[in-house]
């Protein structure tokens, strides 16, 4: 039997996305205008652990930080939020928080698409021309997928991918076939710039090469990044036990190809906890307290950049 298995006859399952208007979220038509794309789009990829206790308490806080971020950009800069092991609870929560309903169309808002009781949901400016949304599944033992959306700049089409893939050690090997299967979907027909990004499960060796195999860039190294260095570390620090046991790891990933550039890539969200049963108040520390009065909102650093569009490119 081969080491690796082969990638996913899937095909591309389109769903609606939906707008907060007249007090509800509502299916959203796709946009036909030639707009031109604003630039830089700021791109951010959070996995919020689903297993552990607190999870309302552990999401609340983790949007009011991502606000923070969010309020600290230009007033005309557009973002684009990728989530990863959302729950039922997270859905709800994500639709009645007032600035994603102010600002940002969203991908789900309940669990249809998923085929496991946690998934993946990408949220949207406002500002931006989305052309299509869709999903691919891919070949996996945890139900785990691929989430795009496409936005349009003027006759230039950038595919955005949500993405979370497999965790374990698996034989035969499942992360080279969905790596393959998601930048087939990037180098597609009339697509000129692709990202995906996510929660890669890059736990294994061959993980560091399989963007180059599948004529993709990563954000992390193409950004002055190197392999084993604490910089770019996601995960493994505030995971306790498994940390311990399992050792840090670059985890969490941005790839990139086609007419696009992925820049000032970081880190967010380390030290971010709650104060268990004192509602959403969030403690930004370095070390667990000793009398458990704390919780890491999360065990994955987030990561944010800004995506570039390159003039020229195959459709002008």
């Amino acid at each position: 039997m081969s080491q690796e298995a082969g990638r996913a006859d899937s095909s591309p399952i389109n769903q609606p996305y939906y707008s907060f208007r007249n007090g509800k979220w509502q299916e959203t038509n796709a946009c036909v205008q030639l707009a031109a794309l604003p630039s830089p789009v700021k791109l951010f990829t959070w996995n919020i652990d689903f297993q552990k206790p607190n999870g309302d308490q552990r999401m609340k806080t983790a949007l009011q930080h991502l606000y923070s971020l969010i309020a600290a950009l230009p007033q005309e800069t557009v973002v684009v939020i990728f989530f990863q092991e959302m729950v039922h609870e997270d859905l709800a929560t994500i639709q009645s928080t007032p600035w994603i309903q102010s600002h940002f169309h969203i991908t789900d808002i309940d669990s249809s698409n998923w085929l496991s009781t946690y998934g993946i949901i990408t949220l949207i400016s406002k500002g931006l021309p989305i052309v299509s949304v869709f999903r691919t599944r891919y070949r996996s033992d945890m139900g785990r997928d691929g989430l795009y959306v496409d936005i349009r700049d003027k006759f230039t089409i950038v595919r955005l991918c949500n993405t979370h893939l497999e965790s374990i050690v698996a034989h035969p090997r499942l992360r080279p076939g969905q790596v393959e299967l998601a930048s087939q979907y990037l180098h597609g027909q009339f697509v000129d710039a692709g990202v995906v990004a996510g929660d890669f499960n890059a736990i294994e060796e061959f993980d560091r090469t399989l963007h180059i195999e599948h004529g993709l860039k990563d954000a992390y190294l193409e950004n002055g990044g190197v392999e084993d260095h604490e910089s770019g570390y996601t995960w493994g620090m505030q995971s306790g036990e498994s940390g311990r046991r399992y050792g840090v790891s670059r985890t969490d990933k941005m790839l990139f190809c086609g007419k696009i550039q992925v820049k000032n890539l970081e880190r967010f969200g380390a030290g971010l906890k709650i104060k268990i049963g004192e509602g959403e108040e969030a403690v930004e520390t370095e070390d667990e307290d000793g009398d458990g009065t704390t919780q890491f909102v999360t065990d994955h650093l987030g990561l944010m950049a800004d995506l570039y569009l390159e003039m020229g490119s195959q459709n002008y």
